[in-house]
């Protein structure tokens, strides 16, 4: 097998060549399954988290200065467990909110007993989707749900222009839109014949 440097795949990354990416499928993937599998993940996480810090790395090289300052896959590494250990903690977080607010509405007001279970369910399975979302993505997703303009989304996140904006607004919504149709949550929820 060919081994890559890591000089190599920054700069096949940086010009767009595919050799790199199906090598850091080989060398990398075993050990991110494994942090992701030993960490209540499964095989399907582990594919999500790997995709999700290849946008990572592609972005930090390709629209930042990037300086290695150990090594590639000791960096990829660290990525892919920071993308999971927040997903863990959304994930809690979440889960735990939605029972509080539940319980919450019981306790002031004995009528609210019959709070809307599959609107609950509903709610938290698009924010665990909008929150597993590259933090750029979240971002948009969040300034286009409170209405602020396409000029105001790229200043705020230091795009080029509005043009850009509404750019990587479709690519997010068009992320988040096949992460909610893929879960099998979704098809309990959202029954369309």
């Amino acid at each position: 097998m060919i081994h890559y440097s890591d000089e190599k795949i920054i700069n096949d990354i940086r010009e767009n060549r595919e050799g790199s990416i199906s090598y850091l499928y080989k060398e990398f993937f075993t050990l991110i399954r494994s942090i992701v599998v030993k960490n209540s993940g499964n095989n399907e996480d582990a594919e999500d988290v790997f995709q999700d810090g290849l946008i990572v790395l592609f972005q930090k090289i390709r629209l930042e200065p990037f300086e290695l300052n150990c090594s590639l896959k000791t960096f990829f590494f660290a990525v892919c467990r920071n993308i999971w250990l927040q997903r863990l903690d959304r994930k809690w977080r979440l889960h735990y909110q939605a029972d509080f607010v539940k319980e919450s509405a019981n306790m002031y007001d004995p009528n609210l007993s019959g709070i809307d279970e599959e609107y609950l369910e509903k709610t938290r399975l698009c924010q665990t989707h909008i929150l597993a979302l590259p933090e750029d993505c979240q971002k948009i997703l969040m300034m286009s749900f409170a209405k602020h303009s396409l000029s105001e989304i790229a200043e705020s996140l230091g795009f080029k222009n509005a043009s850009y904006a509404k750019t990587r607004k479709y690519l997010c919504k068009n992320m988040l839109r096949k992460r909610i149709l893929n879960d099998p949550e979704y098809k309990t929820f959202f029954k369309y014949d």
